[in-house]
C-alpha cells in the first residue's frame, strides 16, 4: 500500500462523541488549511431519530505545520446564508479557485431531497457562506447523497459529477449561482483491474503533478471496506486515462465506528511528499503520507471509453 504510513490528527474528538472526521486539506495563504466535520450525535443515533440530523452544524477549520501536526483548531465556524429550513451540511471538499477558497458539500434541507452546494471559506473569519446549491443544465441531478469533485483551473471551473459507470463532467457558467452546463458525459469501458463492474465514487479534488492531473476514486467491497485507486486525467481534455492496478490506500483495520470506512478527502502534493487526508471509521481524522515519485511509480492499467 503506498498510503501505510497513517497518523490520526490531534483534534478535540471526546468534545464530540459522534466524531470529527473526512477533513479536507487545501494549500491557501501559504500554510495547509483543512476542514472536516464535527458530529455530536453517531450515525446510529441520527438514524435512530431522524431529527438529530438537523441539530445545528459544527465544523472545525485547522491549520497543519510542515510535520502535518495541528498547529491551530477553530470549532467556532459560522455558517451563513443558509436556508431558514432545519439543513445538515457535510463532507466539505476545500479548493482554490482564482485565489479564494471554497468548498463544496452535501446540503440536506429538511424534507427535501439531498444535494450537493458550493460555498465560500473564509479561514481568517471562520465562516462559511453559502452560494447556492449546484445545478447542472443538461443533467438531470440525482436526488441522493454522492461525491462530486471540483477541477479548478485558472480561469475554468469544472465539476466532475461522476465517474464510473458514466463519467460526467460539467463546467461552471456562473459562479454567483453555482450553475453549471454538462460538457461530457461519456460510459467507461468496465475496469481490468479487479474493481467490480458497480459505480466507482469520487474521492478527491484532482491535483497536478507533472504534466498530468491526478486523483483518487473508490469503491467499497462487498465487505463495506473502502478501497482508493490512483487516477490520471488528461490536463487538456479532462478525460480519465488510466488508474492504478491495485489501491494505494484502504480500510479494513480502521478505528472508530467502522472498520472498513477509510474515506479519503482530499490529495496534495508537499515538494516531494504527497499526502492524503481521511476519515478513519466515521470518528477520527487522519493524514497520510508517501513520496510523489512513490505515487507516480504505482502501475496503471488504461481506462478505455
Amino acid at each position: 500500500m503506498v498510503f501505510a504510513n497513517r497518523n490520526q490528527l490531534a483534534l478535540d474528538y471526546a468534545r464530540f462523541p459522534g466524531g470529527i472526521f473526512n477533513p479536507s486539506l487545501t494549500q491557501h495563504a501559504n500554510a495547509v488549511w483543512g476542514m472536516a466535520r464535527c458530529e455530536p450525535h453517531d450515525q446510529a443515533a441520527r438514524n435512530a431519530d431522524k431529527l438529530l440530523n438537523f441539530t445545528p452544524m459544527q465544523a472545525v477549520l485547522f491549520r497543519l505545520d510542515d510535520s502535518l501536526a495541528v498547529a491551530e483548531a477553530h470549532y467556532d465556524v459560522h455558517f451563513e446564508n443558509f436556508p431558514s429550513l432545519p439543513w445538515r451540511a457535510e463532507d466539505y471538499r476545500l479548493f482554490i479557485f482564482q485565489d479564494q477558497l471554497f468548498c463544496t458539500h452535501v446540503l440536506w434541507v429538511q424534507g427535501y431531497n439531498i444535494g450537493m452546494a458550493l460555498s465560500r471559506v473564509d479561514e481568517a473569519a471562520r465562516t462559511v457562506t453559502l452560494i447556492r446549491p449546484i445545478t447542472i443544465d443538461g443533467l438531470q441531478i440525482q436526488g441522493i447523497e454522492k461525491n462530486w469533485v471540483m477541477i479548478p483551473n485558472v480561469d475554468t471551473l469544472h465539476c466532475l459529477y461522476s465517474f464510473y459507470p458514466e463519467y460526467t463532467l460539467a463546467e461552471l457558467t456562473n459562479l454567483e449561482t453555482a450553475r453549471f452546463r454538462l460538457t461530457k458525459n461519456t460510459k467507461l469501458q468496465p475496469p481490468t483491474n479487479g474493481l467490480a463492474d458497480k459505480m466507482i465514487s469520487l474521492s478527491t479534488v484532482p491535483q497536478r503533478i507533472g504534466d498530468a492531473l491526478y486523483l483518487l476514486v473508490h469503491q467499497k467491497d462487498n465487505e463495506m471496506i473502502y478501497r482508493d485507486f490512483l487516477v490520471r486525467l488528461n490536463p487538456d481534455t479532462l478525460a480519465p486515462e488510466a488508474i492504478s492496478q491495485n489501491p494505494v490506500i484502504a480500510g479494513g483495520d480502521c478505528e472508530g465506528f467502522w472498520r472498513g470506512y477509510l474515506t479519503a478527502y482530499s490529495l496534495l502534493t508537499l515538494s516531494d511528499r504527497a499526502v492524503v487526508s481521511y476519515g478513519e471509521g466515521d470518528r477520527y481524522a487522519g493524514v497520510a503520507t508517501a513520496g510523489v515519485e512513490d505515487l507516480l511509480a504505482v502501475p496503471m492499467v488504461a481506462l478505455g471509453r
